[in-house]
């Protein structure tokens, strides 16, 4: 099977689905969430009725578009516990049988706002992105970006339009022996620095901030259309595709595909975008990342 034009690899390197994307991506799913990169839905395909003509007096209405609905596998991921913080009663307010509350009309946040409530809140739990992810997590629209991020990956996607971070250096490359070409493990090296900044996130520590601010990406979620309870299965699905993701020990063989490559194994080419970018980092680069991902869904589903 054909990979689109952008889930091949470049010759040139011009930056078509960077795995520098994928893999800061999935620091930005915890540190922040999002709202706006809806993926388009096949029509329904069934048989067309023909015009009906009704009369100038007959009122007509629109019917109300469907909402989205996050995919079976996505709602068959387990469901993160929610963590209730209880609240010491003030002892002066204790003997209180009534209280006069005043309403007061706040303003929403807006979204620079917001933005830098996340990061404040990255800071309090003492994490410090390394520059290497410094350029995604300081962009704005954070929130925005997070949460669009994990519905794509969810999805087997690459998020290619949600970050905000260089091309990884060097240029891509490859081994040729004969008529043969394989990636090179050259190329492996270039996402080195990158994985192991994501990496010395601290599950426990992400994972605490998830539930600090889980109602934001709640929100954030529900204003992609769906349901805003469906967001914690569409994060462990998220980990899930990361967890699935093939491996192999050897550079997989290449295919020139005009001025692109594309992997001579049939299953690796039809495999998702998710896992094609994964498999493009290295072995090592995937397992550390994988290792990384089962010690976040761990600590997310036993708070």
């Amino acid at each position: 099977m054909q990979a689109d034009r952008d889930d091949r690899f470049s010759k040139e390197e011009h930056g078509r689905h960077s795995t520098q994307t994928l893999v800061t991506a999935v620091a930005v799913l915890i540190l922040a969430g999002g709202a706006y990169l809806l993926m388009p839905r096949d029509k329904d395909s069934g048989d067309e009725s023909p015009p009906t003509t009704e009369s100038a007096t007959t009122l007509q209405v629109m019917p109300e578009a469907p909402k989205p609905t996050p995919d079976d596998a996505i709602l068959a991921a387990p469901d993160i516990p929610v963590v209730v913080e209880t609240e010491q009663e003030d002892t002066e307010d204790a003997g209180l049988e009534e209280a006069i509350v005043q309403e007061v009309v706040v303003a929403p946040p807006t979204p620079e706002e917001i933005d830098q409530q996340l990061r404040d809140a990255v800071r309090e739990v003492g994490l410090s992105p390394e520059d290497t992810l410094g350029s995604a997590y300081n962009a704005a629209y954070l929130l925005d970006r997070g949460v669009s991020s994990i519905d794509q990956l969810a999805r087997g996607l690459v998020p290619t339009r949600t970050t905000n971070i260089a091309k990884p250096p060097g240029k891509f490359k490859t081994t040729q022996e004969g008529a043969e070409y394989w990636v090179s493990r050259e190329s492996y090296e270039r996402y080195d620095n990158l994985v192991a900044s994501i990496t010395a996130l601290p599950a426990e520590t992400l994972a605490t901030l998830f539930h600090q601010q889980r109602s934001l990406l709640q929100d954030a979620y529900a204003a992609l259309g769906y349901p805003s309870d469906a967001m914690d299965n569409t994060l462990i699905a998220a980990l899930d595709n990361i967890l699935s993701a093939p491996t192999r020990e050897q550079p997989p063989a290449l295919v020139s595909k005009g001025a692109m490559w594309a992997y001579a194994d049939p299953e690796l080419e039809g495999a998702s975008d998710l896992h094609k970018q994964l498999l493009r980092t290295g072995p090592q680069n995937t397992e550390a990342l994988q290792t990384w991902a089962r010690q976040l869904k761990s600590a997310l589903l036993n708070p």
